[in-house]
């Protein structure tokens, strides 16, 4: 099956790049280039991509506003942000946004086609640098007004250790559609819009810990999936 990708870039030159590298892969098919946040917004429905690769620094907005507002008329889309600014408060505007997941404009062209798989996949790319960046940001750290039961923490570590939706079910003996679930009221209980924010807030108001996240088997590229 043909993985359909929308690319977000007000660069022509980069946005074509995109589009070769993408439609090389075999798997994947471009079926549109929007130049801005409004565009995207417009064009997506129509299009129907299942990944939406946008920059960060758009017209009329960032690749942060394309994910906010996708996931109001077509929450089933993808976001991946690319930025050559991956700056803390990027980061945490990403995190916030529901994309699922940010990469530098530096990573190699195969790291982006990977990337735009893995997005389809219901997996979330992002280094442990960057993670580490966003545990740091200054901010008070509230009570939960509804703390997570003792299934939902046991959702939460299998999100953190990496585990896919179909492992973690049958490692908790519960269906698919039970843990999405599940998932849905971890994400409403910490205020996060994306996974990877819910595993960053749980992480910095210690609900869980960082330290048995699985590495990527290669270190030059410093990546940890997480997948869901």
């Amino acid at each position: 099956m043909t993985l359909r990708v929308l690319v977000v870039d007000d660069e022509r030159l980069f946005a074509e790049l995109m589009r070769v590298a993408l439609s090389r892969a075999g798997d994947i098919e471009v079926v549109g280039i929007a130049r801005s946040v409004a565009e995207a917004v417009a064009t997506a429905p129509g299009l129907r991509p299942a990944v939406v690769l946008s920059d960060y620094h758009l017209p009329d907005g960032t690749g942060a506003d394309v994910a906010r507002a996708l996931r109001r008329v077509h929450p089933e889309v993808s976001v991946l942000v690319l930025t050559g600014d991956p700056s803390e408060a990027v980061l945490a505007d990403v995190a916030r946004s529901g994309a699922v997941g940010h990469l530098t404009k530096a990573r190699d062209l195969e790291d982006v086609v990977a990337a735009v798989r893995s997005a389809a996949g219901g997996e979330i790319l992002f280094t442990p640098g960057e993670l580490q960046r966003l545990l740091v940001e200054e901010r008070v750290a509230p009570a939960l007004e509804d703390p997570l039961t003792v299934r939902e923490m046991e959702v939460l570590r299998q999100l953190a250790g990496g585990a896919s939706t179909s492992v973690s079910s049958d490692a908790l003996g519960i269906s698919t559609a039970t843990l999405r679930a599940h998932v849905q009221a971890i994400l409403r209980k910490l205020g996060a819009h994306s996974r990877l924010e819910a595993v960053a807030e749980a992480a910095r108001i210690g609900l869980i810990t960082l330290d048995a996240r699985p590495r990527d088997p290669s270190p030059e590229r410093g990546s940890t999936l997480v997948r869901g």
